[in-house]
């Protein structure tokens, strides 16, 4: 049987759907919040899940679907979509006491002893400790 390409087997034309890549790029985003489902998202906007699914693939693979990042002067006043960074000045930390002594409680059953010793012979007050905690 011989199929007449003048009949279309739909009742209605098909139309093949474009996105612009502003709109990929922002279903993309929006799929990597926290909770959202792929499904429920395309869902709301009206398209096959699978769709959505492939954007994200192509977006994991290659980079695509990234949302542009546009500086400030060629914003021509509208809001960037994505948040500039801002350099921010921490206080100074302030000086430290510089340590003279090294302060050490040492416990043994019933008897408790605090022992102070200079930095400058911590090694022989390791040795000194091992030998009293025998």
């Amino acid at each position: 049987m011989l199929k007449n390409s003048e009949t279309s087997r739909y009742s209605t034309p098909r139309t093949h759907r474009t996105y612009t890549a502003q709109f990929k790029a922002e279903l993309v985003a929006a799929c990597g919040q926290p909770g959202v489902s792929i499904a429920g998202l395309a869902g709301q906007h009206g398209m096959n899940a699978n769709v959505l699914h492939r954007w994200l693939k192509e977006h994991r693979l290659s980079g695509r679907h990234q949302v542009a990042v546009r500086s400030p002067a060629a914003a021509s006043g509208a809001a960037s979509p994505l948040a500039a960074f801002i350099a921010l000045e921490l206080p100074a930390a302030a000086p430290q006491p510089e340590v003279r002594e090294i302060k050490v409680e040492l416990r043994k059953g019933a008897l408790s002893m605090v022992v102070t010793w200079p930095v400058s012979a911590a090694a022989e007050l390791a040795s000194w400790a091992a030998a009293v905690l025998k």
